[in-house]
């Protein structure tokens, strides 16, 4: 597979994951709250570029700042500066809010078990075998 190809099929991949993870929390959690529904993919989809494009120059900043002592939270923390920044992009249309610290801190952690299973399947694992 081309470089093109590759990053179109994990992104995508990305898009189903995160999309699936904001539709169980707006389910599970009424302080996680989409206004349409028809805007969850669009959602999804912006968190997933951010995701695919941010993460990984902002895990090694941020494991610099902290000199590598916070490394093992680095994702958590990423993914939870990416989930706000993601609902800045929609806060002026009010189409994704999420109410309270406690509920981006448990939303932060669901994203970054799902983007650990995605590393494990689209990253670790291919390059081992």
């Amino acid at each position: 597979m081309s470089g093109g190809t590759a990053i179109l099929i994990k992104l995508g991949v990305r898009l189903v994951v995160f999309g699936l993870v904001f539709f169980i929390a707006t389910r599970k959690n009424p302080k996680v709250i989409v206004s349409k529904k028809r805007m969850l993919p669009v959602v999804a989809l912006v968190f997933a570029i951010l995701n695919t494009a941010l993460y990984w120059l902002l895990a090694p900043l941020l494991n610099v700042a902290t000199l590598g002592a916070a490394g093992f939270l680095m994702p958590f923390v990423v993914n939870m500066v990416l989930l706000i920044g993601t609902v800045k992009i929609f806060e002026r249309w009010k189409w994704f809010e999420v109410q309270g610290l406690m509920t981006t801190l448990w939303m932060a952690a669901f994203l970054t078990l799902a983007h650990g299973a995605l590393y494990l399947g689209l990253d670790y694992f291919p390059s081992r075998f």
